[in-house]
């Protein structure tokens, strides 16, 4: 089991002064707002460059994936294709281990079966083209998780599904 290890980060720009902590990505996301405000060129690089906001990912995720010791399980009783349930879970388990619930960020074919409801032979038939089209990625053999794209993606799943249960 690895331990999680905060990043402690001090910022100086002239007279203004911030210290920030956390686990490397918050850290990172808060610095990038800090000389965002402190330097207007830097509001240009966050608009090319996406980095997930977790905040507003469980949002999205709220009443669609819930975070579970097992690991996230799809809330929904709408039959979801199985490309929408394994990206939706794959979400969930990034979510689930940036704030700290999951150990990791991935999941295997037997824990998205279980996870989704879908059969293994029907997940295992879908991971191919999700990683072809940049969706998911292979973490080592037989983990998957969510790539930055499949992050972008699943998040409009999720608000369309939300939307559709409303």
């Amino acid at each position: 089991m690895s331990e999680r290890r905060n990043v402690k980060a001090h910022l100086e720009f002239g007279d203004l002064k911030a210290d920030f902590e956390g686990d490397a990505d918050q850290v990172f996301e808060s610095i990038l707002r800090f000389l965002s405000q402190v330097c207007p060129a830097i509001e240009l690089l966050q608009k090319i460059v996406y980095i997930p906001d977790l905040i507003d990912l469980m949002k999205t995720l709220s009443g669609v994936v819930e975070i579970t010791p097992d690991g996230p399980a799809i809330t929904l009783s709408v039959n979801l294709p199985t490309k929408s349930s394994v990206c939706l879970a794959l979400l969930g388990a990034y979510v689930g281990n940036k704030i700290g619930k999951l150990q990791k960020d991935t999941l295997s074919i037997s824990e998205l079966s279980m996870l989704t409801g879908k059969a293994k032979k029907t997940i295992s038939n879908e991971i191919p083209s999700l990683v072809e089209n940049g969706l998911v990625e292979k973490a080592s053999e037989g983990e998957y998780r969510i790539t930055q794209l499949g992050i972008r993606k699943t998040k409009e799943i999720a608000e369309a599904v939300k939307q559709s249960k409303v």
